[in-house]
């Protein structure tokens, strides 16, 4: 089985050609000495290491260095000059994305003709996103249709009311008992959350969208059909740990190819048939888990866990503005 990142690069020549990756952070999937990389994120890197500076253990010193800053959000607007790019990689940043489809197209308007985006998609059933609904296309069409910038109050309140950690962790290599799943916030905290988005016009990060391979599949070829996406999908893997791989390569609208899904489901109907057949085979289990002595048993420390995840949240808030008052003087 192919590893992380020959799954990532596995149609593109990294030493010969030039290449544009969104959100390196600390762990780059292409290293500049492997090729022309360029690196962009939404601030420069002094600003990224200020950011994460009360992160315990996290190190600062190992952002990379940003080579470009898309201040408007745009992509384009942040390369100029340094148009056209062979391929793009974002890892772990279409899910956070308000605007899929706008951002597809943001993208295909920085690659040469048959230029390639690879992506790394975090599979919505092995991380804190489990008892989330998948994503339908009539979402995405939504958000393009009212070009939203800043996730919405239905998407926040929706992440804090359903995240859950399992043995201590937020994401894993296998789909978890759901008795073992343990709520982090409370519906309390998620509204608070919800109400913040809806008046403040503060963009809170959280996970926009939730794919499976299949259901993103299924995504994919809806925008295909409907004309919406510059690009063709040319695979897409399995889950493999807590991630799944898509290549994409550019195409005309109005030519790509519509992908193949394995169950032969092609149809708008069929994919929220598709959707609701996932869901009614969680429902039992969940109904059952809800119902046990176990899940009973165990409220009192799903509560504790809850309180916890608030203190901690407090006092990272606090750190934060003292570590932004002490940069002040």
């Amino acid at each position: 089985m192919p590893g992380r990142t020959d799954s990532l690069l596995k149609s593109i020549d990294v030493a010969t050609s030039k290449g544009l990756e969104l959100g390196p952070l600390i762990n780059p999937v292409v290293l500049r000495d492997m090729g022309d990389i360029r690196y962009i994120d939404h601030v420069d890197t002094d600003a990224l290491r200020a950011r994460y500076a009360t992160h315990v253990g996290f190190d600062v010193d190992a952002i990379v260095p940003i080579d470009y800053v898309s201040h408007t959000g745009s992509i384009h607007d942040a390369v100029g000059p340094d148009i056209p790019f062979d391929y793009v990689i974002a890892s772990h940043v279409i899910e956070h994305v308000p605007d899929v489809i706008g951002w597809l197209g943001d993208i295909r308007s920085v690659l040469r003709d048959d230029g390639v985006l690879s992506l790394a998609i975090p599979d919505h059933r092995r991380c804190f996103d489990a008892l989330r609904s998948p994503t339908v296309t009539a979402d995405l069409i939504h958000a393009h249709l009212t070009s939203p910038t800043i996730p919405s109050p239905r998407q926040v309140f929706d992440h804090y009311s359903s995240a859950v950690a399992w043995r201590g962790l937020i994401s894993w290599e296998e789909e978890p008992p759901f008795e073992e799943l343990v709520l982090i916030h409370s519906e309390t905290e998620a509204l608070e959350r919800a109400t913040t988005a809806s008046t403040s016009g503060d963009y809170l990060d959280v996970h926009c969208w939730t794919f499976t391979p299949s259901s993103f599949t299924r995504l994919f070829g809806a925008l295909t059909r409907l004309r919406l996406v510059p690009f063709s999908l040319e695979s897409c893997s399995e889950t493999v740990g807590g991630e799944f791989f898509a290549t994409l390569r550019v195409a005309d609208a109005a030519t790509a190819v519509s992908p193949t899904v394995g169950d032969g489901l092609l149809s708008p109907a069929s994919e929220h048939a598709a959707v609701r057949a996932e869901l009614r085979a969680g429902g039992p289990e969940l109904r059952r888990v809800l119902a046990s002595r176990s899940w009973q048993v165990t409220r009192p420390l799903r509560a504790v866990n809850r309180l916890l995840a608030r203190v901690r949240h407090a006092a990272s808030a606090a750190k934060a503005r003292l570590h932004g008052g002490a940069r002040s003087t």
